[in-house]
């Protein structure tokens, strides 16, 4: 008997230079923010970061408070979609790239 194929897992791809993102070949609507993040955990995997530190680099200030983080990841995971491994939760750290985040990123498209 045959085995069944396992599902493939959804790839998103990172066109910097329009601020655009698109899911196995489908826009998918980010806000500003959300890219912004997005683009600095792809630019920096397997590294993890404290809120605050993503506050500082996506943000540009400390002063916002640290759960603005949370909320950006959580609506970030729910646009992407919950078949596309992409931000971990470092417990008592912050977050981090997933591993098995397949993401390519394009800096002229």
């Amino acid at each position: 008997p045959s085995r069944p194929l396992a599902p493939s897992v959804p790839t998103l791809h990172i066109l910097a230079a329009s601020r655009s993102v698109l899911r196995d070949g489908e826009p998918l609507p980010l806000t500003r923010l959300e890219f912004d993040l997005l683009l600095h955990l792809v630019a920096h995997p397997r590294r993890v970061f404290t809120r605050l530190q993503l506050l500082n680099a996506v943000w540009g200030y400390e002063h916002a408070g640290v759960r603005t983080v949370d909320v950006h990841v959580r609506r970030l995971r729910g646009k992407v979609g919950v078949d596309v491994p992409l931000v971990t939760t470092v417990y008592g750290v912050g977050y981090r790239l997933a591993d098995d985040a397949r993401v390519t990123v394009d800096r002229t498209g």
